[in-house]
């Protein structure tokens, strides 16, 4: 099995389908892109330029209804790069190292929100 197989079958958190604009740094870049999908456990970045398996990097996130940004480190668990993305959108699968207590409340509450008002 590839490793996005196997991330797939691990994953135990449910995803919000939500667009949020995020900035994340590595030592040589300050980046900006989009998700395409939040939980608690991490998210999914789309772009071009997916960083390499296993780079830790600084995240900064705003979720909808919320002005205080959520930062934290995050990993790169499984990346798509664009020339293997055929009709998926390409990117990157990242879990957050470490979330504050209120920040972690904030994207649990977020998630548990949508699970409720989506029947």
């Amino acid at each position: 099995k590839n490793a996005m197989a196997i991330d797939i079958e691990l994953r135990t958190n449910r995803r919000l389908p939500i667009r949020v604009m995020v900035e994340y740094e590595t030592t040589e870049d300050f980046l900006i892109d989009y998700t395409a999908n939040v939980s608690i456990g991490g998210m999914f970045i789309k772009t071009y330029k997916p960083l390499a398996l296993g780079t830790r990097f600084r995240i900064r996130f705003r979720l909808p209804n919320r002005s205080r940004p959520i930062e934290s480190y995050a990993i790169v668990r499984w990346s798509l790069p664009p020339e293997e993305a055929g009709c998926m959108e390409a990117g990157m699968g990242v879990q957050f190292e470490e979330l504050g207590r209120r920040d972690y409340a904030d994207v649990e509450e977020m998630v548990q929100t949508w699970e409720y008002t989506d029947d």
